[in-house]
């Protein structure tokens, strides 16, 4: 069940700003910028949408970036930069991919937790970073 509160009808787009274990609270910005509250009590009702936010931008990443060889050229690309964008909500998606196929997310990871916990020995190895990333996730309770 969806709890909205005074939704104005020219909303133009919805914003996560924080989220618990059971409820995820939103704003939503009018075309006015009038923020307005709705909050969702069901665990994470909108994975689904940033799970194919995420999915539909990394792809497009991929895909250009596949032949680049330089990390600052796929760190600018458009859609790695939507990604980022997407902030903390984008981090289990981030850590299920490094799991599966270690690729060249350190960029973003760095720069949306402000953190960095790749050993000065793993630099350069991408296995070896992302296990750093994953081990630094897991420590925190992450979990995707």
């Amino acid at each position: 069940m969806i709890g909205v509160t005074a939704l104005q009808p020219d909303v133009s787009y919805v914003h996560v700003f924080s989220q618990g274990p059971d409820v995820m609270h939103l704003r939503a910005f009018s075309t006015w910028d009038r923020a307005t509250s709705v909050s969702w009590p069901e665990k994470n009702p909108c994975r689904d949408v940033l799970k194919d936010r995420f999915m539909k931008h990394a792809a497009a990443w991929q895909s250009d970036c596949a032949y680049l060889s330089s990390v600052r050229e796929m760190a600018i690309h458009p859609a790695y930069q939507q990604i980022i964008g997407m902030g903390q909500d984008a981090l289990p998606f981030i850590f299920a991919a490094l799991e599966r196929e270690p690729d060249h997310w350190f960029w973003a990871l760095r720069a949306i937790t402000q953190e960095d916990p790749v050993l000065t020995e793993h630099r350069g190895q991408i296995s070896r970073m992302a296990q750093d990333w994953l081990d630094w996730a897991r420590s925190r309770g992450m979990q995707w």
